[in-house]
């Protein structure tokens, strides 16, 4: 989980230094600029919690996956059927 953890933080990363880097270099008056980085920051945002939601989905799946193979192997190393007898 912490490469996954490191590869989302570095994409976040990515995306903010890039735009901001990209607004603060174009050639507008301050206000525009100031509005381009809130649209930016809200998208970044937007995104970000898609991510999130993803990842959390994913390891939710991963989670009960798990779980269940532990019962599994549980089930089959006491010897139990699948009525818990």
């Amino acid at each position: 989980m912490g490469t996954l953890k490191k590869i989302f933080k570095a994409g976040i990363f990515g995306t903010i230094f890039g735009s901001i880097l990209g607004i603060l270099s174009a050639k507008k008056p301050g206000e525009e600029t100031r509005e381009d980085l809130k649209e930016k920051f809200n998208e970044v945002k937007d995104k970000t919690v898609d991510v999130a939601k993803e990842v959390i989905g994913e390891v939710k799946e991963f989670k009960n996956g798990v779980k269940e193979e532990i019962d599994n192997i549980k089930d089959d190393f006491l010897g139990e059927d699948e009525d818990g007898k």
